[in-house]
């Protein structure tokens, strides 16, 4: 699969004091090979042409690539751009993009002055002179670009928190409480070992499956814990937020209810959680599994079942084992055959497979 959020490697993004030092070494380095017959004025012109340009070139190429690699937010898919949104300051974020994108004019505009002087320098004072002009008005440039260029690496380890969803498939995401099964469904269900990622607002890691339909990985199924697995009203404004943003994924929920007391829940904050889910997801179908009907009592399902329908809901209610990998595989194929198969084959008929 591909990584996602982004199409290409996030850019290394250096340090002030990194690029001043690099800057300043390469400056000494270079070298610009020239006949021994030439007088001392004229080798020293042209090695400062030749450092002036060779740093120059590297600043400018520096600040092009995190200008170009660094994300457009607008080219996101919703998702991650509400996901990001979260994680960094938008505007902040931007000014900054643009302050490096525009750092390569300014260096020209430098290397311009520079070379100028270097070249309709009289002396080797003025050679001299217009070196160290040059060298203190990039360095001067560099540190007024410190607090961009330092947000800006903050971004990219945020960014990197970021977990490898492809929105692009169709989704089913998975909720319930702790310990009702939902990981265990996601291994159940999944054709390879589902991926485990980060998900920058729980401390719990997340579980991502992906299940082939007609010959094509097209069905991705998604286990969040830490957000869709406890009561809304005990998220952070931030997770609450994250969870909206899982609405840009969710093509069907997927709600499991323990009816034992394995879980550590009883029935009726399962049921609140439940109530929660649907109202947060209020455009999306939500189907319940009661799960776990190989250990509980018939009593114990029963009475979830009709919990359940008396909360009018009107999709059927499904009871499933997800120890038992083919009681989770049927119940997920039908979930498929219901919600997603028609949106494929619909796809289909308009010539935009997904």
């Amino acid at each position: 699969m591909p990584k996602y959020p982004f199409s290409k490697p996030l850019p290394y993004i250096p340090s002030k004091d990194e690029l001043i030092r690099v800057v300043v070494s390469r400056y000494k380095t270079v070298e610009a090979p020239s006949p021994t017959t030439d007088p001392g004025f004229i080798k020293l012109r042209r090695l400062e042409i030749v450092r002036i340009k060779t740093t120059s070139d590297y600043l400018i190429k520096i600040f092009r690539d995190v200008a170009m690699n660094m994300p457009f937010l607008d080219s996101l898919h919703p998702f991650y751009r509400d996901l990001i949104n979260l994680l960094l300051d938008e505007r902040r974020y931007r000014h900054s993009l643009a302050k490096v994108a525009h750092a390569p004019t300014a260096i020209k505009a430098i290397e311009r002055d520079a070379l100028f002087i270097v070249r309709t320098a009289g002396s080797r004072r003025e050679i001299l002179k217009a070196r160290r002009m040059y060298i203190g008005r990039i360095i001067d440039l560099i540190e007024d670009l410190s607090p961009e260029l330092e947000y800006l690496r903050e971004s990219v380890r945020q960014l990197k928190r970021l977990p490898n969803i492809n929105p692009e498939l169709y989704t089913i995401v998975v909720a319930g409480m702790p310990n009702v099964g939902k990981s265990s469904l996601v291994r159940a269900v999944s054709t390879a070992k589902p991926e485990v990622a980060d998900y920058p607002f729980t401390t719990k890691q997340i579980h991502v499956g992906h299940i082939s339909l007609f010959g094509e990985s097209l069905v991705q199924i998604v286990d969040t814990p830490g957000l869709l697995d406890k009561p809304l009203t005990e998220l952070s404004k931030i997770e609450l937020q994250a969870v909206l943003a899982l609405r840009h994924l969710a093509r069907v929920i997927v709600f499991l209810v323990d009816p034992t007391l394995h879980s550590g829940y009883e029935l009726e904050r399962q049921l609140r959680l439940l109530q929660d889910v649907r109202e947060s997801f209020s455009n999306v179908p939500v189907v319940v599994a009661i799960n776990k009907i190989d250990i509980a009592s018939k009593e114990q399902i029963d009475e979830a079942e009709q919990r359940v329908k008396g909360l009018s809901v009107d999709l059927p209610v499904y009871k499933i084992s997800c120890i038992n990998a083919e009681s989770a595989r049927s119940f997920i194929m039908d979930v498929i055959n219901r919600f997603i198969v028609p949106l494929y084959l619909e796809k289909i008929k308009v010539g935009k497979l997904v």
